[in-house]
């Protein structure tokens, strides 16, 4: 049973994952190599590896347990170890187009809606 610690920022604490995948207590994770560090190092939410697919939420610790990750960004995230999950509609792509279809919609109802008063207003004068 592997242990995953992902940061989270709301709560100020780790939240705790597991995996049913065993791991042997000499094998070291191999460290994540950061494409670009600044001069305090690097970004932990972009350059920590994503945590693997079918891990478990299992509660809240003040201190990292196992192995620390983050959770994937999105749903083609497949970082080293093929994670998967995050929330799809949480993506700011997926948030903006979501608000430009709602509000392409709300304008065309709108429109819609006083073409067929100006339709029915000449109907009733003639």
């Amino acid at each position: 049973m592997a242990l995953y610690s992902v940061w989270d920022w709301n709560r100020n604490s780790y939240r705790v994952y597991t995996t049913p995948t065993p791991v042997s207590v000499g094998d070291d994770p191999v460290p994540p190599n950061p494409s670009g560090t600044s001069p305090i190092g690097a970004n932990p939410d972009t350059d920590v590896k994503p945590l693997p697919p079918g891990a478990k939420f299992i509660g809240y610790d003040h201190l990292a347990r196992g192995e620390i990750r983050r959770l994937p960004s999105s749903f083609t995230d497949l970082g080293d170890d093929a994670g998967s999950g995050g929330s799809f509609w949480m993506q700011p792509v997926i948030v903006f187009s979501a608000g430009v279809l709602a509000t392409v919609w709300f304008m065309r109802s709108r429109r819609m809606r006083q073409n067929k008063k100006r339709r029915s207003g000449k109907r009733r004068r003639r």
